[in-house]
C-alpha cells in the first residue's frame, strides 16, 4: 500500500435510525490521490446499537477519483440527481453512490463485496458537507471556492443546455 497523506476531515452520525442498514457512521477526509490529486476518501462505519460509537474496525473506504469528485459536489448542491463509481480499491470490489433527496438531504452508499453501508445526510448537513468537499475540488482545480461552484453551475448548465 502506498504512503497517504490525510488531511482535514468530517463526521457525520446516523446513531438515530432504527434500521441497523442505516445506522452508521460516515467520516470524509481531504486526501490525495496516489498521483497527488486532491480528492476526498468516504468511510462509512455501522453502529451496532442506538446511541454507541460506530465500529470503525468494520468501515468500508471508498477515495473518490477526479471525476468523482466533481459529480460528488454536484450532487451535494443540487446540480445532479446521483453519482456513482465503481471498481475501486486494491481487488476493484468496492462502489459508492451518492443520491440527492432534495430536501431531505443526500443518501451516500458504500458497497465492498455484496456488504453495503448507507449514511444519510440531513439538509443541513448536506450544506456543511458540501462546502467541506468543493474547499477540496477548488485545491483540486486551483481556483477559489467560489469560482469551483460557478464552473459547477455552469458545466450543469451545459448538461442540459448542449446536445
Amino acid at each position: 500500500m502506498t504512503e497517504q497523506s490525510y488531511g482535514e476531515s468530517l463526521k457525520f452520525f446516523s446513531d438515530w435510525q432504527k434500521d441497523p442498514a442505516k445506522r452508521t457512521g460516515i467520516n470524509v477526509q481531504h486526501t490525495l490521490t496516489r498521483g497527488d490529486y486532491p480528492t476526498v476518501s468516504i468511510e462509512i462505519a455501522p453502529i451496532r446499537a442506538s446511541g454507541s460509537s460506530p465500529d470503525w474496525k468494520s468501515k468500508i473506504t471508498v477515495q473518490l477519483t477526479r471525476g468523482e469528485l466533481t459529480a460528488f459536489c454536484c450532487v451535494l448542491f443540487g446540480l445532479r440527481s446521483k453519482a456513482e463509481g465503481s471498481y475501486h480499491g486494491d481487488s476493484k470490489n468496492k462502489s459508492f453512490a451518492v443520491y440527492n433527496n432534495g430536501k431531505a438531504g443526500v443518501a451516500i452508499i458504500l458497497s465492498e463485496r455484496g456488504n453495503q453501508l448507507q449514511n444519510f445526510i440531513n439538509d443541513d448537513d448536506r450544506m456543511e458537507l458540501a462546502v467541506f468537499a468543493v474547499r477540496q475540488l477548488s485545491n483540486a482545480w486551483k481556483v477559489t471556492p467560489s469560482d469551483a461552484i460557478a464552473l459547477l453551475r455552469q458545466s450543469a448548465w451545459m448538461d442540459r443546455n448542449l446536445s
